[in-house]
């Protein structure tokens, strides 16, 4: 009975019950027993206690489905875990009836969703292992299938399938309890939501979900640490300079070393890196960032960390982080942000043609699921770039006009109304240079001052220069105080 339930009973819920069983056993040293408990003790935050069981277990016990099953969930790296996936993936072949198919589905779609080796493979998983449970009528398993389902369309990029199914499981009546693996898990669903709205550059609804989940008492891995390190991204996002003592508190509750298969040391030192380039402490910022470069396997954090290179006008650095990106076929997301950062560096290198075709192509990727939030960088060289890009197609046209829309709705949030490089050209509209003049003293092109004018033309609610500089001057932009550099750089200041 103890063999058939095991999976079960530690997916559903009842691991201390089960615990308890194995202990009560006429025989509570069985190998088999042994690593049950390990487990168990993993499930329940005590990694010392799974180690030790797990030694003792494999001690003298067959390599059998228990056996191989429990290494699939305590394997302590990628490579150790890869190994024992493929030979669960044999066990699972050869399961005799007193094995648990369905739980053991799960188990591997889970592990390979982690391993991030096969994406397609893991969401094959884990939709076959949400139709035996609810064919089964597993309720519990069929929820924890479908919501790692959810996170395994998210990784690869599929949002809009991700919601429908987060959709359908919030139409779900709620489980009576919470189960031992949702809280070992930690949030999956609001994390999930989260990381979908950050990616489209809904931030204030990211930041939301986000916070719902993260908690000081959480272990720092697994989806409640997923939570932390895109609120800390967000709040930088949303430059909310006064959270960053928080976000750095934030970051100390997420792990150092990699669970489960997942890199948590290099995932916070790029974002602990990003968090010290947001401070205004750009050498802290290289130093942090400098072991992750080297280190393969995470194509977010790379592509996160390219970007960061760039900013940080690292070209050759940025260039080795989005290599790294790349190896491997990378979810959408971070080929977005890739193809992003790549037109960027193409453009401070002078080659604007080779800019504006990565442009194109980021656009191009990013058309599916919406993805916005790598073009919404204040960055002036992404700004100039989009300002003066024309699209190459009708899909590239629809979503640049979503990019206008939403760097002008994330502007509002972060400085009352209009982009830093907006702020800079108000500027000269207060003095009596022309546009082919301001152009050339900003270094960029005539196209782009206009476009960028007739931004705050349409932010301010005005057609002429006159209009735009009276609307400032009499406050009505709202009640923060917008400030903007003449080309004496002396400040001018409007409230």
């Amino acid at each position: 009975m103890l063999r058939q339930n095991w999976l079960r009973l530690l997916l559903e819920s009842h691991t201390s019950e089960l615990e308890r069983l194995c202990v009560d056993f006429p025989d509570p040293h069985d190998p088999h027993l042994l690593l049950i408990r390990a487990c168990c003790r993993d499930l329940a935050g005590d990694p010392h206690g799974a180690a030790f069981l797990r030694g003792q277990g494999l001690r003298t016990a067959a390599d059998d489905f228990v056996a191989c099953f429990t290494n699939l969930l305590l394997a302590p790296d990628n490579s150790t875990k890869a190994a024992i996936a493929d030979r669960a993936k044999l066990a699972l072949s050869e399961c005799g009836p007193e094995d648990d198919y369905p739980s053991a589905l799960f188990l591997l779609g889970w592990t390979e969703i982690r391993l991030r080796r096969n994406i397609p493979e893991a969401i094959s998983l884990l939709r076959s292992a949400s139709e035996e449970a609810r064919l089964q009528s597993r309720d519990a398993t069929f929820r924890l299938a479908q919501s790692n389902l959810a996170f395994a369309l998210t990784h690869a990029g599929a949002f809009s399938e991700a919601e429908r199914i987060l959709d359908g499981l919030d139409a779900l009546p709620e489980a009576v309890e919470t189960a031992d693996w949702d809280r070992f898990e930690g949030g999956l669903r609001p994390s999930t939501r989260g990381t979908i709205a950050f990616w489209r550059g809904e931030y204030e609804a990211a930041a939301t979900q986000l916070r719902s989940i993260v908690s000081t008492e959480a272990p720092g891995t697994n989806f409640e640490a997923q939570a932390r390190l895109y609120l800390i991204l967000t709040l930088i996002a949303l430059q909310q300079k006064e959270r960053y003592r928080e976000a750095a508190e934030l970051l100390q509750g997420v792990s150092t070393a990699d669970k489960h298969g997942v890199p948590w040391g290099t995932l916070r030192r790029v974002v602990a890196a990003w968090l010290a380039y947001a401070e205004g402490q750009p050498a802290v910022a290289l130093r942090l960032a400098a072991p992750a470069v080297t280190r393969t396997g995470a194509p977010v954090a790379h592509a996160l960390l390219g970007e960061l290179y760039q900013r940080l006008d690292q070209a050759d650095l940025a260039r080795q982080a989005l290599r790294h990106a790349t190896a491997t076929p990378p979810p959408r997301y971070a080929l977005v942000s890739t193809l992003v950062t790549s037109a960027a560096l193409s453009s401070v290198a002078g080659r604007g043609q080779q800019a504006h075709e990565f442009l194109d192509r980021a656009l191009e990727a990013a058309a599916p699921e919406r993805i916005l939030s790598p073009f919404l960088s204040p960055d002036p060289t992404v700004s100039d770039l989009l300002s003066a890009h024309t699209p190459g197609g009708t899909v590239q046209e629809r979503v640049l006009r979503d990019v206008f829309a939403r760097r002008d709705a994330v502007s509002q949030v972060v400085t009352g109304v209009l982009t830093q490089r907006e702020r800079e050209i108000l500027g000269y509209l207060r003095t009596t240079m022309t546009a082919d003049e301001i152009a050339a003293q900003l270094s960029v092109a005539y196209p782009t001052v206009k476009t960028h004018i007739r931004a705050i033309y349409r932010k301010l609610g005005v057609t002429t220069r006159r209009a735009a500089v009276r609307a400032v001057d009499a406050g009505e932009m709202g009640d923060l105080r917008v400030q903007v550099s003449g080309p004496s750089g002396r400040e001018v200041v409007g409230s």
